[in-house]
């Protein structure tokens, strides 16, 4: 039965990677985005269980994943914030950072398991299917990101929204550094085709990673502004969709304005 629930998830994974560059950016996309919601609801999920069991400590293993998940962030800002004394450059400084090192170390991950098992395959054809199982696992968790929705376990339900401006960029460049890394893994060592036509290092790659920067970028602006957002509808009690809404309609008209003069 476990191999064949391997076997048709190998296929489907398989007709996956057939698809055209801009179908698998958008199947990862609202992977990435279901994904992140999924953990969080099961962080809190396990969280309410977790507080039945006895002894009860609930919060032990979110608090424990959300240390290990911010500390590569603390780090940044702390050497950041000495060299930019401007505070919201200095915090966007090291959103963009952090996240880019993430997008980086993900595309590099695939390049690296293709070069891995590429002698692999060389010596026994038969090692392909391992490739391929490994290959997808990656892609899994890569997608799912479990570090990420362990983060927003705190959020309720309602303030889930203050996300949505940052992580429309965020996830899309999260999305298009993942495919990027499975097309660059797939000219390493081609699934089904003998040998492959393109480099890694062309200027189609180049251009799709300096894409990834660029929207880690923009979320890297908003993130901060989201956050401070958020912190003034808890304390003045106000609507957080609707404060959302009017600080970017705001801050798009003051834009509108500057450059209409």
């Amino acid at each position: 039965m476990l191999k064949g629930i391997q076997l048709t998830l190998r296929d489907i994974f398989l007709n996956f990677l057939r698809m055209n560059f801009t179908k698998k950016f958008f199947i990862t996309y609202l992977g990435c985005w279901i994904s992140f919601l999924s953990v969080i609801v099961l962080s809190k999920v396990v969280l309410f269980l977790s507080s039945f069991l006895k002894p009860s400590n609930p919060e032990g293993v979110m608090k424990t994943v959300e240390y290990i998940a911010s500390k590569k962030f603390e780090v940044l800002s702390s050497s950041i914030s000495s060299q930019v004394d401007h505070s919201y450059l200095s915090i966007a400084l090291t959103y963009f950072l952090n996240n880019s090192i993430s997008c980086l170390v993900i595309l590099l991950a695939y390049i690296l398991l293709a070069y891995l098992y590429r002698r692999e395959v060389k010596e026994d054809p038969k090692a392909l299917e391992d490739y391929i199982d490994a290959l997808m696992l990656l892609y899994l968790v890569t997608v799912v990101n479990p570090f990420t929705g362990v983060l927003g376990y705190r959020l309720s339900m309602e303030h889930l929204v203050v996300i949505v401006p940052h992580g429309i960029f965020e996830f899309a460049g999260l999305a298009l550094s993942i495919v990027t890394g499975l097309t660059l893994a797939g000219r390493i060592l081609p699934l089904e085709y003998p040998q492959s036509s393109k480099g890694i290092f062309t200027e189609d790659t180049i251009l799709k990673v300096t894409m990834a920067l660029i929207l880690i970028g923009l979320a890297a602006l908003l993130e901060p502004i989201d956050w401070m957002i958020y912190q003034y509808s808890l304390y003045y009690g106000e609507n957080l969709l609707e404060l959302l809404v009017k600080t970017y309609l705001g801050i798009l008209k003051s834009y509108l304005t500057v450059y209409s003069l």
